[in-house]
């Protein structure tokens, strides 16, 4: 006979007296834990910028102005690339090599060898997926919509978080055509952008540009657009701080002309007191430059330009 399994159910008063831990960043204010898809238009940087990810969680260096909560081990399935065009990516990047920085480009057995090899290795906190085609393919409808075959897939890896306490970040591709709505260019249906987590999409204008534009959505992070462009010196994205300036207020480009490179440090009331303005016009003024990776705040109120 089978087992009947009762449901947990909790009253909204019982619900509100619960205490839950806030979520965790990956890296503050631009990744936070759980199931984060990645997408863009093949070859324009997604996979230079997976390996920049990798870089910042492993190390706790900054990236776009946003510092890493912690050093935290990866694994990378670059699984479309081989061993030596990802060792000369890697010499090209810039990246110290690192025991807490795993890497392959094959990959076998699927989640449930990727789930064993996590249990075994739980120094590795972040795993990346290189992409999700390849890895996770899709098994076809088989008398399912579309939708409830993307659900399924993007459950297996939700489970996977759950089973093994990782994050992930899946690289995915876009879709041809064009949306009004950023996060439904990414391929599939809604069944892979509604079930993840966290949203981040690289594009460009034109093919072979070295201008892009970052966007984030998700459950736990501020909506987030930040313009970058490419260091072909180590193929890494930065903040392109030309076309952010151009978005500038008057008043936000006198308060950052105030603000010291790091490691220097200003606090916002003394800003706020060198414009005569009132402290919480600053404070927001400043936030709204950290969220564009002008600034970031290494103490309580207290800020430097960013370095990267």
């Amino acid at each position: 006979m089978e087992q009947i399994v009762k449901p947990s159910i909790l009253t909204a008063t019982e619900l509100m007296e619960k205490e839950f831990p806030p979520p965790e960043w990956l890296i503050e204010g631009l990744l936070p834990e759980g199931l984060t898809v990645l997408s863009g238009a093949p070859k324009i940087g997604k996979s230079w910028l997976s390996l920049q990810l990798a870089l910042a969680v492993t190390t706790g260096r900054p990236i776009f102005g946003r510092a890493p909560a912690s050093e935290k081990g990866v694994l990378l399935l670059a699984l479309e690339d081989n061993e030596r065009r990802l060792k000369e990516r890697i010499t090209k990047c810039g990246i110290t090599p690192s025991e807490n920085f795993c890497i392959t480009t094959n990959w076998k057995g699927g989640i449930t060898a990727l789930r064993q090899y996590l249990l075994d290795n739980p120094q590795i906190k972040v795993c990346i997926i290189d992409t999700l085609a390849v890895f996770l393919p899709s098994q076809g409808a088989g008398g399912r919509t579309t939708y409830d075959a993307d659900v399924v897939r993007m459950r297996e890896l939700h489970d996977l978080i759950q089973e093994t306490k990782i994050s992930l970040i899946v690289i995915h591709h876009d879709k041809q055509g064009d949306d009004p709505d950023w996060a439904s260019k990414m391929s599939g249906s809604n069944g892979i952008t509604g079930t993840a987590d966290t949203l981040i999409r690289l594009s460009v204008k034109t093919r072979g540009s070295k201008q892009a534009k970052l966007e984030v959505t998700g459950r736990d992070v501020e909506d987030l657009e930040l313009n970058l462009k490419l260091d072909e010196t180590n193929m890494s994205w930065q903040i392109d701080k030309g076309q952010n300036d151009k978005q500038l207020a008057p008043l936000q480009i006198e308060v950052l002309k105030l603000v010291p490179a790091a490691p220097e440090t200003i606090r916002s009331r003394e800003i706020a007191d060198r414009l005569g303005k009132e402290q919480s016009q600053i404070s927001d003024i400043l936030k709204k430059l950290a969220n564009r990776g002008r600034v970031f705040s290494p103490s309580y109120s207290e800020y430097s330009l960013c370095p990267y």
